[in-house]
């Protein structure tokens, strides 16, 4: 479906919500952390982990933390081109 020509004002409008979605989405992703993190230490407590195992599990999260929030700043560096790339 062809609309008319989106004006800058629009267009402006659309990155700054992109931008705060990301945001959004680079929260929740922090969330989940800070539960796995609660988890890994509340093994540790029951005795299921040992502090190396927490250690290592707590690593991993930090590493698939940082691996999403790149993919979630990737996703919206190239939706905002596409968003600006006609203005």
């Amino acid at each position: 479906i062809n609309g008319p020509a989106l004006s800058g004002e629009v267009r402006k409008k659309m990155v700054t919500r992109i931008k705060e979605l990301a945001e959004e989405t680079k929260v929740s992703i922090r969330n989940v952390r800070r539960d796995g993190n609660k988890a890994a230490e509340q093994g540790e407590k029951d005795k299921d982990l040992t502090e190396d195992d927490r250690d290592s599990l707590k690593e991993e999260i930090q590493k698939l933390t940082n691996n999403y929030e790149e993919k979630v700043n990737e996703a919206a560096k190239t939706r905002e081109s596409e968003v600006m790339e006609d203005a």
